[in-house]
C-alpha cells in the first residue's frame, strides 16, 4: 500500500505529472492523507481509483462532481455565513491602526476587502472576487500567488518587532484562515458548490491581506 502525502502530491503537481483541473489515477491500495486530499480539492483535481474497494471517503474531497443544490439556502454553508461577522472587529482594529500609522492607502484597501466580506455574509456569492471590485486581482491570479507564497503550508510568520499595523493585519489573516477552515470542516466541499465557492472567496481574501502584511 502506498500512502500519498501532501508533499508527494505537491511534487507531482510541480513536475506537471498532474495538473490543475486534471486527474490523478490511484492504483489498488493507494491511500491519500487528509492534507493531500485538501490540496487536490484546492486544485480541482479529480481522483480515479482502479480499486472497486477503494473507500469513498478517501476521494470525497477530490471530486469535482456535486450534488445539485439550486439554492444557497439548501447549502450546508448557508447557516455558517453569519459566523464571518466575527472578523469585523479584526478588520476595524487593523483599519484604525493603519489610519494612525499614516498608512492611508492600505487602510482604504482593507476597507474594500471588508466590503467584499460583508457581501459574502449578506449571501451575495460571486464566482470571482474581482467581480465585487474591479480593482482587485482575479481569484486565479490570487491562487497563483497563494501557491508561490506557500500560504497553504500554515507556517507563514512575521517578525515580532514588525510594525504594529503589520502585526494587526497578520492577526486578521490568521483569524480569517482559522475561521475559513472551520467553515470547510463543517461543510461538504466535495458535494456542495456553494460551500466551495465561499472557501475560494475566503482564500482570495487571505491572499489579499497577506500581501498587505508582506509589503
Amino acid at each position: 500500500m502506498t500512502v500519498l502525502t501532501e508533499a508527494k502530491i505537491r511534487k507531482l503537481f510541480k513536475e506537471a505529472v498532474i495538473a490543475e483541473n486534471g486527474t490523478l489515477e490511484l492504483s489498488n491500495g493507494d491511500r491519500l492523507t487528509p492534507s493531500a486530499r485538501s490540496f487536490l480539492n484546492d486544485h480541482h483535481i479529480k481522483v480515479i481509483s482502479n480499486s472497486s474497494n477503494f473507500p469513498s471517503t478517501d476521494i470525497l474531497f477530490a471530486k469535482k462532481e456535486f450534488v445539485v443544490i439550486d439554492k444557497l439556502e439548501n447549502s450546508a454553508v448557508y447557516p455558517l455565513l453569519s459566523q464571518l461577522t466575527k472578523l469585523y472587529p479584526y478588520f476595524l482594529k487593523s483599519q484604525r491602526i493603519l489610519h494612525v500609522s499614516f498608512q492611508s492607502d492600505k487602510c482604504r484597501q482593507l476597507e474594500s476587502y471588508l466590503r467584499v466580506l460583508e457581501q459574502v455574509v449578506g449571501h451575495r456569492l460571486l464566482d470571482d472576487i474581482s467581480k465585487y471590485d474591479a480593482t482587485l486581482p482575479t481569484s486565479q491570479e490570487l491562487h497563483v500567488i497563494r501557491i508561490s507564497e506557500q500560504l497553504d503550508q500554515e507556517s507563514v510568520m512575521i517578525a515580532y518587532d514588525a510594525a504594529d499595523w503589520k502585526l494587526s493585519c497578520y492577526e486578521l489573516y490568521i483569524e480569517l484562515s482559522i475561521l475559513r477552515k472551520e467553515l470547510e470542516y463543517k461543510s461538504d466541499l466535495g458535494r456542495d458548490s456553494f460551500s466551495l465557492q465561499v472557501s475560494h472567496l475566503l482564500k482570495a481574501l487571505e491572499v489579499l491581506i497577506w500581501l498587505l502584511v508582506s509589503e
